[in-house]
């Protein structure tokens, strides 16, 4: 029984009155019985004599379910880094739905976004995008300006044949111009590219996919596993590429590395109890060789190289991490959620670099998503003294319509040649220890 339920059924009184009480309500029942009584209809007797209606507690239950309508995993872990979460981790599912649908929740999520600003540990600041803020670097800002430019041509050209038959009959095809193809062997960076090919009918069925999760109202979980793990897939393929796939090979460098995705809703930060949900996806780098070697070096002395004791992410350093929310639900929970996850990546890195850590040798920024049912926004982290400060938000493409999926996976595929190109090579140098000599070939 939750302690809920049970402050429900105790009645008012001491322990001085229990026995007048139990008089009393003996007297009571004598009289009762001497005395027919009209009964009062109750749910099962007014529906049928044939219906039995469930015991009180199962009706709240059920109707906390209904309301939930499964999405119990949105309640967000206690965000702040330096303190152990609350009791308030253990209530009932129909408390926390509760909770999260009363004016409560809002003030809750407030007053930790306060706390959070002022902790004493890994303090975080939670802001929009301003241009004209000092403290934004302008490497944030060519990126931000680059996936801008990329919103027009995302779709490849291989595909344009099969669109152009496909407009004729669907009309969810009717914003395919010719300014929206892009030619396949080129890309926007000037790198190799190693993505799959893509295929119509999976870009439909993500497509279709959302709608049935929007239309049927799916809980977070639904969204997750039939929306945005495909969109992940079908942009960066496989976690685990086939038999004899070459490594992305970035241009002239001799120590190459995969970028793959990874859902993560069970990864936690490191000494937080199980079931402290913070993130939902990560695009993370796959070591290869040497580097692969330096990785377990590190992880000799602190056993995972990354900020969270999540398994399959103990030797795969974490590039990109993203928080989704149900359509118009807990958006400023996954902010917080989002900013203190990354909160504690920065500090680890500050941890790893000792006395080589200044705002020099960090890098300029942590990219970030922020998934809201059809709707994908890029995020981005940077440091501004003691504090972590995540900058939100810019939109990248929706799931409602079939060209924003293939904007989502054009942004997605950008990110990824940017952590080839930009991450991996400052994690080598600066946190694996690799002389700069050896990034690149000769």
């Amino acid at each position: 029984m939750d302690i809920s339920s049970w402050l429900e059924s105790v009645q008012p009184g001491t322990r001085t009155d229990t026995k007048p009480r139990q008089q009393e309500s003996a007297t009571n029942t004598r009289q009762r019985k001497s005395q027919p009584q009209t009964p009062t209809p109750t749910p099962s007797t007014a529906a049928g004599p044939n219906i039995r209606s469930p015991p009180p507690n199962k009706r709240r239950r059920a109707q906390h379910d209904d309301d939930n309508d499964g999405n119990d995993d949105n309640e967000p872990a206690d965000p702040d880094t330096d303190r152990t979460p609350r009791g308030r981790a253990t209530l009932s599912n129909s408390d926390r739905t509760s909770s999260r649908s009363s004016g409560a929740s809002r003030i809750s999520a407030s007053r930790r976004l306060a706390r959070l600003e002022l902790a004493p540990v890994n303090p975080v600041l939670i802001t929009q995008i301003k241009w004209r803020d000092s403290r934004m670097p302008q490497e944030l800002k060519d990126v931000l300006d680059s996936l801008e430019d990329l919103q027009s041509c995302v779709v490849p050209d291989y595909l344009a044949k099969d669109i152009e038959a496909r407009a004729k009959e669907d009309p969810e095809f009717h914003n395919f111009r010719p300014s929206k193809f892009y030619q396949a062997n080129e890309t926007t960076t000037g790198a190799p590219t190693f993505h799959p090919d893509l295929s119509l009918d999976e870009v439909l069925e993500v497509f279709l996919a959302a709608e049935e999760c929007f239309d049927e109202n799916h809980a977070e979980a639904g969204w997750n596993s039939l929306v945005h793990w495909p969109v992940f897939q079908l942009a960066l393929g496989p976690i685990k590429p086939p038999p004899g796939a070459a490594a992305d090979i970035i241009q002239g460098q001799r120590h190459p590395a995969r970028v793959r995705a990874m859902p993560c809703a069970t990864a936690r930060l490191q000494s937080r109890p199980y079931g402290a949900k913070m993130v939902d996806f990560c695009i993370f780098v796959e070591p290869q060789g040497a580097d692969a070697e330096q990785v377990d070096q590190i992880r000799e002395e602190r056993d995972f190289i990354n900020h969270t004791d999540y398994l399959p992410l103990r030797r795969r350093p974490i590039a990109l991490s993203a928080k989704s929310t149900n359509p118009g639900e807990g958006y400023t929970d996954a902010q917080i959620q989002l900013s203190a996850w990354q909160a504690a990546q920065w500090a680890l890195f500050e941890s790893l670099l000792g006395s080589r850590a200044t705002q020099n040798t960090l890098i300029p920024f942590l990219p970030a998503l922020i998934i809201r049912g059809h709707e994908w926004f890029f995020a981005a982290t940077t440091k501004s003294g003691r504090h972590t400060v995540l900058w939100v938000q810019k939109a990248i493409g929706a799931t409602d319509s079939v060209l924003g999926v293939f904007q989502i996976i054009h942004a997605l595929r950008y990110i990824a040649a940017w952590i080839r190109e930009i991450y991996w090579p400052w994690y080598r140098r600066a946190i694996l220890q690799v002389p700069g000599n050896e990034d690149m070939g000769g």
